[in-house]
C-alpha cells in the first residue's frame, strides 16, 4: 500500500472530517435509505457509507454488512487520496486488481469481487469518504446506474453538512439561551442592586435632609441665643468702663480683654455660620456680573481701603452661571485678606483681572470636576506680605492661620468659605506667592 503523498493536505482533510463531528454518531435513518436505495439501484447486496478517518474506515450506513469499521489500511477507497479523490472508482474483478488481490477482504469474508464507489467531497473540496456498492462476483456498472450514485453521494454530502449546520444552530440557540438566562439573571441582580442602591441613597438623602435641618436649628441657635449673651458681654462692659472707669482702674485693661475675647467669639460664630450654609446649598443660579459683583464689594470696603491708603484696578470680568450672594462672599474675603496682609511700609496694591483658559491648560494637579472644555480664571494679586507655598496645601483648611492673632485678625475660616463657594459653582481655587512679595489668589470658574 502506498504512504500519503501530502500529509499536510491529509491533516486538513482529518480536521474537515473532524469538524463534522459524525464518527461513532448514532444511526441515522435518512443515511441508511440512502444505502438501502443505492443497493436497489445498482443491484449489489451491499451498500456503504464509509467515512475514512486517520486510523480506521467507519461506516455511517450499511446495507448488507454486519461489520462498523475496518483498519484503515483494508479501506478501497484510500486510492481516492493517492490517485484522483474527483473520479469514481470501479473495479470490475478486484481479484485481478493489483491493488486489491491481497486485500483481505477480498481473500476472506465478505469477498469483496466487485467494487464500486463515489467519492463524498464536501464543499470546501475535502475528501470525506465515499459511498460504495459491493458485489461478490464480477460485473459492470450500467451508466444511469453510476449517475444514480453520484446523486446520493450529493445528498450524503448535503445531509452531513446540513447536519452539521443544524448541530451548530442548536449550539449557537443553547449559548444563546445561556446568554439570555445569564443575562437576566445579570438584569435581576443589577436590579436588585439598583434597588438596594436607591434605597440607600433615599436614606443618605433622608439623612442629609435631617443634617441640613439640624444645620438651620444650630444657624438658629448660633445667630440669636449664642450672640445675645456676647452682646449682653459687650454692653456691660462698656457701662462698667463709662460709668466705674475710676473705681476699676487697671481692671479696665481686664474688662477690655474680655471684651476682645466677646468680639472675636462673635466674629468666629457669624464666620462659622458662612461657612455652614455655604457648604450646604447655592441658593439662586443665574447669570451673574462679576463686574457688578467686585464693585458691590469695593463699595463695602472703602473705608478700609481709604484708611490703608489702598489702590484697587479691577479690569473686566466675564459674567458667571451662579449665586450672587456667595460670589460677593468669595470676593469680599480675598479683597478683605489682600487689604489685611499688607506691608507695613508700603501702600497695598490691588489688581482684580479675568482670562479664558482652556481645559488642556489648567495648571498641574488640578481636576475638571464639571468636564467644561474652559474656564475662566479670575486673578486677585496684591503686593503684601505673601506667604510661603510650602504652606500652600494648609491655607484653605478650616480654621489654618499662618500668622498669630496679634499680627493679623481673624478666625481663620475666610480662605475655607473661598474654597466652598468656588467647588459649589463647579471650579477650583489656587494660590501662587512668595515671602515678602506679594501674593496671587486664581479662581476658576466653569464657561
Amino acid at each position: 500500500m502506498r504512504t500519503l503523498l501530502h500529509p499536510h493536505e491529509e491533516n486538513n482533510r482529518l480536521e474537515a472530517l473532524k469538524r463534522y463531528d459524525i464518527l461513532d454518531s448514532m444511526p441515522e435513518q435518512d443515511y441508511d435509505d440512502i444505502v438501502k436505495l443505492a443497493s436497489q439501484i445498482c443491484q449489489t447486496p451491499i451498500a456503504l457509507i464509509s467515512l475514512l478517518g486517520e486510523k480506521r474506515q467507519w461506516f455511517k450506513a450499511s446495507y448488507g454488512l454486519a461489520i462498523q469499521e475496518t483498519p484503515r489500511e483494508f479501506a478501497f477507497c484510500i486510492h481516492y487520496i493517492l490517485d484522483d479523490p474527483a473520479e469514481a472508482l470501479v473495479v470490475t474483478d478486484s481479484r485481478e486488481d493489483d491493488r486489491f488481490a491481497n486485500n483481505p477482504f477480498v481473500t476472506g469474508d465478505p469477498h469483496v469481487v466487485f467494487y464500486a464507489s463515489v467519492p463524498l467531497i464536501d464543499s470546501s473540496g475535502f475528501m470525506l469518504g465515499s459511498l460504495c456498492i459491493i458485489d461478490h462476483r464480477p460485473r459492470q456498472l450500467a451508466l444511469p446506474q453510476l449517475d444514480a450514485l453520484k446523486v446520493l453521494a450529493k445528498q450524503v454530502v448535503n445531509l452531513m453538512e446540513l447536519r452539521s449546520s443544524n448541530k451548530a444552530l442548536r449550539q449557537s440557540e443553547e449559548r444563546y439561551a445561556a446568554l439570555s438566562a445569564e443575562l437576566e439573571q445579570q438584569v435581576a441582580q443589577r436590579t436588585q442592586e439598583l434597588a438596594t442602591a436607591n434605597e440607600a441613597l433615599n436614606d443618605s438623602i433622608n439623612l442629609i435632609s435631617r443634617s441640613n435641618e439640624n444645620l438651620q436649628q444650630f444657624a438658629y441657635i448660633a445667630s440669636h441665643d449664642l450672640q445675645e449673651p456676647l452682646r449682653k458681654v459687650q454692653s456691660f462692659g462698656d457701662l462698667l468702663k463709662n460709668q466705674y472707669a475710676d473705681q476699676l482702674g487697671e481692671g479696665v485693661l481686664y474688662l477690655e480683654r474680655m471684651q476682645g475675647a466677646a468680639t472675636r467669639m462673635s466674629t468666629l460664630i457669624r464666620d462659622l455660620l458662612s461657612y455652614s450654609r455655604i457648604h450646604t446649598r447655592r441658593e439662586n443660579t443665574v447669570e451673574v456680573s462679576l463686574n457688578d459683583v467686585v464693585k458691590a464689594v469695593l463699595i463695602d470696603l472703602e473705608l478700609t481701603i481709604a484708611k490703608n491708603g489702598a489702590n484697587v484696578e479691577a479690569g473686566s470680568l466675564p459674567t458667571v452661571l451662579g449665586d450672587a450672594s456667595q460670589l460677593g462672599q468669595l470676593f469680599q474675603n480675598l479683597l478683605t485678606n489682600a487689604l489685611k496682609f499688607r506691608r507695613k511700609d508700603t501702600l497695598p496694591i490691588i489688581r482684580v483681572t479675568a482670562r479664558w483658559i482652556s481645559a488642556e491648560s489648567l495648571p498641574t494637579g488640578k481636576k475638571q470636576p464639571t468636564g467644561a472644555i474652559a474656564y475662566y480664571c479670575i486673578d486677585v494679586a496684591d503686593n503684601g506680605i505673601g506667604f510661603d507655598e510650602k504652606y500652600l496645601d494648609r491655607m484653605f483648611q478650616i480654621f489654618q492661620r499662618l500668622h498669630g492673632r496679634g499680627e493679623y485678625a481673624g478666625t481663620g475660616i475666610g480662605l475655607a468659605v473661598c474654597e466652598k463657594v468656588v467647588t459649589n459653582h463647579g471650579g477650583f481655587i489656587s494660590a501662587s506667592s512668595q515671602a515678602g512679595q506679594g501674593a496671587t489668589f486664581s479662581v476658576y470658574l466653569p464657561i
